[in-house]
Order: structure tokens, then sequence, then C-alpha cells
């Protein structure tokens, strides 16, 4: 899990890399939207048998993430894939 605010101006973006599995984007998506922050964009991939997917958030007003409520997010993120 990897935390980039700088990465974008108008989002922060949360990397995620993971065995990919059935269900898994389902579970991030669930977690994000328990986190409530939205997704502006998502870019999902597969390589080989791992998931690289980078999610870019923000608040619900449309602002990137302040740095402490992007690594709670991705700590929710951690607790939802290991689950």
């Amino acid at each position: 899990m990897t935390v980039a605010p700088a990465a974008s101006r108008h989002a922060t973006v949360i990397e995620v890399r993971a065995q990919d599995a059935p269900g898994l984007l389902f579970r991030i998506g669930r977690a994000l939207e328990d986190a409530g922050v939205r997704v502006r964009s998502a870019h999902v991939s597969t390589l080989g048998a791992n998931a690289v997917d980078a999610f870019y958030v923000t608040e619900e007003q449309g602002e990137p993430l302040p740095i402490e409520e992007a690594v709670a997010v991705a700590r929710k993120l951690e607790e939802a894939l290991r689950a």
C-alpha cells in the first residue's frame, strides 16, 4: 500500500499491490466507500498473479485528502484485504 499525496494536484493517489483474487477489486471499492472518500479515477491492472491498482481519491468536497486521512484510508484498505 502506497500513499502518494503529491502525485496529483487534484487527488490523493493510493496504490494497492496485492495477489490477485476473485473479489479483490470489490473489497477495495467497498473499503474506499466505507472510508467516505470519492474515487475520481482508478487505474487497474494485473501483472501475472499480482494486481497493481492506483486509486485517485478525494474528500466529499472534491479536495485531495489531508495526509493523516490518506494514511487512515490506506490502513482501512489493508485491513479489508486481510479479512
